[in-house]
């Protein structure tokens, strides 16, 4: 039986990637020696306003997976897929950076030096900055028969009566919740001592906690719950609407006073990491916030509702690319004096980035093996399909 297409998915993927682009456009200005401090104070609340994306897109991954997977899972032939789909585009974007980054620092093709720096960068990525992401979101792909199984109690919750249900996967949602925000204390405030402490392979683990799966399976599970009790989900964003942003006010303000009261000099963009409890009760807030929204839109329609689709279709080969153009454009920003206008420049930024980024997107998509670029968006090898003369 075809399952129903779940609209707000593309829309809340458009609002996640424009957060990414908006912060790194916001990165690529705030720590700039001329910045004044009423841009820098601006451009500080700005970011930590688009702090959802990075945690929206895990929960997305999660609503995916566990709406399309909820029978029989196919292991092999969904690794090939995904593999195809994520992990190929991730490995020629890494080649194009480090190749870019190479040639503009002038380092020789011919050191054997440059090549272990790429597969350095297939490790962790520091060249395409951003690529860390696909290293840690393709952990729960490949963990994903395990996580259906870990997930049955809340397959079972959705599946009941309608009410009692409800209330279980709340108290689920609650004491998973308390659980993460345990682990988000121990990550803010207490993982860099226990690093050091730890040495070896402990210390490398804490360091780069933020690649690790384990460090976001709260979104996750979030995404499962919406994933199995669709409709459900759907209502109670619509209508806790008002309250989840009235709570990210407040908590957005809140934050924000903290952020101030840390950059005496410069901006500690810190402050707003997404590995900080009251920072992942935010996002929450502000994801669940968005959802309702975007279900919101997706009911009423209009040209709005259009563009976020286009943009929410072509966001992952945009997401790849979007650093790559952010590389040439701050090329150019970088020679020129900007005192006074680093806010309107970032915002400039971020309008061509991410328009320049989703068409490359878009183009891609077009071209044969395109895939390569943009995953599943691009073209396939074309087979003429019954019926239909066309491939699928």
């Amino acid at each position: 039986m075809a399952r129903e297409r779940i609209e707000e998915v593309a829309l809340l993927r458009a609002l996640a990637f424009l957060a990414i682009v908006m912060q790194h456009s916001i990165a690529e200005y705030i720590y700039r020696a001329d910045i004044l401090q009423p841009d820098a104070v601006m451009l500080g609340m700005l970011f930590h306003f688009t702090r959802f994306g990075t945690p929206t897109f895990v929960f997305l991954s999660g609503v995916i997976l566990f709406y399309n997977y909820t029978d029989k899972l196919d292991y092999g032939s969904y690794a090939r897929k995904r593999f195809k789909e994520i992990f190929a585009p991730f490995l020629v974007w890494t080649v194009i950076y480090w190749a870019t980054i190479s040639l503009v620092m002038d380092y020789s093709f011919a050191d054997l030096n440059t090549w272990r720096e790429l597969g350095r960068q297939l490790l962790k990525p520091t060249y395409g900055y951003h690529l860390w992401f696909i290293l840690m979101i393709f952990q729960f792909y490949l963990l994903l028969p395990w996580l259906l199984k870990l997930a049955a109690p809340l397959r079972r919750l959705a599946t009941g009566r309608p009410d009692r249900a409800f209330q279980r996967t709340v108290w689920l949602l609650v004491i998973a919740a308390a659980a993460y925000g345990v682990l988000m204390w121990f990550s803010y405030y207490r993982a860099g001592a226990a690093a050091s402490a730890a040495g070896g392979l402990w210390e490398w683990l804490l360091v780069y906690r933020n690649m690790w799966f384990v460090f976001y399976f709260f979104y996750f599970m979030l995404g499962a719950v919406c994933a199995y009790g669709l409709a459900r989900f759907r209502e109670a964003a619509v209508r806790s609407l008002v309250w989840n942003g009235l709570l990210f006010i407040g908590l957005y303000v809140w934050i924000g006073y903290e952020l101030l009261g840390l950059s005496m000099q410069d901006m500690k963009l810190g402050a707003s990491t997404y590995l900080r409890p009251i920072t992942f009760v935010l996002i929450v807030s502000q994801l669940l916030a968005a959802y309702g929204a975007v279900v919101v839109l997706d009911r009423h329609g209009g040209v709005f509702k259009k563009m976020l689709a286009f943009v929410g279709k072509h966001s992952f080969g945009g997401f790849l690319a979007h650093a790559y153009i952010l590389m040439f454009v701050s090329f150019y920003t970088r020679q020129v004096e900007l005192a006074g206008y680093h806010l309107p420049a970032a915002v400039l930024t971020f309008v061509v980035v991410a328009a320049a980024s989703i068409g490359l997107s878009k183009a891609a998509s077009l071209v044969p093996f395109g895939w390569l670029l943009v995953g599943s968006q691009g073209r396939w090898r074309r087979k003429p399909t019954a019926g239909t003369g066309a491939g699928g």
